[in-house]
């Protein structure tokens, strides 16, 4: 049984830098940490009809070591994806200036 659209792209990750890329028709989600392009294409594809994805791109990000009171602690790895797509713009992205 495959994973739910929902399951694969998790949120937006909205900073400064991806709110200038949505400009340009770029989004930036974070992703499951399993999901392939295959996947994330066909999830972006069922949330958001109508809108033709160009390029996909991946990125493994590491959770760094941080030094606390009690030790150390190291947050949990994750996955981001850039999509490019064509068509509408997606507006729950800020506008920029």
């Amino acid at each position: 049984m495959g994973k739910q659209s929902s399951d694969i792209l998790l949120e937006p990750i909205i900073t400064e830098k991806s709110t200038a890329l949505s400009q340009f028709n770029k989004y930036t989600f974070k992703v499951a940490k399993d999901a392939t392009k295959t996947s994330i294409r066909n999830a972006f594809q069922e949330i958001f009809p109508g809108r033709k994805v160009e390029s996909i791109q991946t990125l493994k990000i590491t959770g760094h070591k941080r030094r606390t009171k009690s030790g150390f602690t190291r947050p949990k790895d994750s996955k981001k994806a850039v999509v490019t797509a064509s068509g509408p713009k997606i507006e729950y992205y800020p506008e920029v200036s």
